[in-house]
């Protein structure tokens, strides 16, 4: 019984060993060794906080459903959203999506990783018949508002994830479409 119990043991700490090593690397600017942020648990993050409502002088926006993936190849995320805009004049709301490209930044204060200059790439209504009612500022403004609003939002907390060490936080970037943090001394 002792033999299988220490072979079970063996084996998950070989497991163990073999998942830590897969996910950390030396970092290519020399501050220290890097651990990737695996993207589902930025997007669960990130999924808890909306639905959102953003009431400006244009409006109401509604953002739901933001997701995150990495681009291969990219030091950019994408990140994608649903949004529903309602106005006076537009009472029903008009839905669409929008497609973001953006980096990201470390509060040392809150341990929470942010995304950072979130520009728009693509701005879609479902119902064009609507959208011709809106003029390209508001349309730019509405891209601005569901970009700052998500920008606000964290992705991501460091001690909450239980990483220890969270002090020695040389550097957050994002390689090749996945996110990356780097400890050092």
């Amino acid at each position: 019984m002792k033999t299988i119990i220490n072979k079970l043991l063996l084996v998950v700490l070989g497991l163990s060993i073999g998942v830590f090593t897969a996910c950390v690397g030396v970092d290519p600017q020399g501050r220290g060794y890097s651990v990737a942020v695996p993207m589902g648990i930025i997007n669960t993050t990130l999924a808890k906080q909306f639905p959102v409502r953003e009431k400006r002088t244009l409006g109401t926006v509604e953002i739901s459903d933001p997701t995150i993936l990495g681009k291969q190849g990219s030091d950019k995320l994408n990140v994608g959203t649903s949004f529903k805009f309602t106005n006076m004049l537009i009472s029903n709301g008009i839905s669409g999506s929008l497609k973001l490209a953006s980096g990201v930044r470390f509060d040392p204060k809150t341990q929470n990783l942010y995304l950072a200059n979130p520009m728009v790439e693509e701005l879609k209504f479902q119902d064009f018949s609507l959208a011709k009612y809106l003029t390209s500022s508001m349309r730019q403004s509405l891209g601005m508002i569901i970009a700052e609003t998500i920008a606000k939002k964290p992705i991501y907390n460091i001690k909450k994830a239980g990483v220890v060490g969270s002090n020695f936080v040389r550097g957050i970037d994002v390689r090749n479409g996945q996110v990356y943090i780097t400890f050092g001394l």
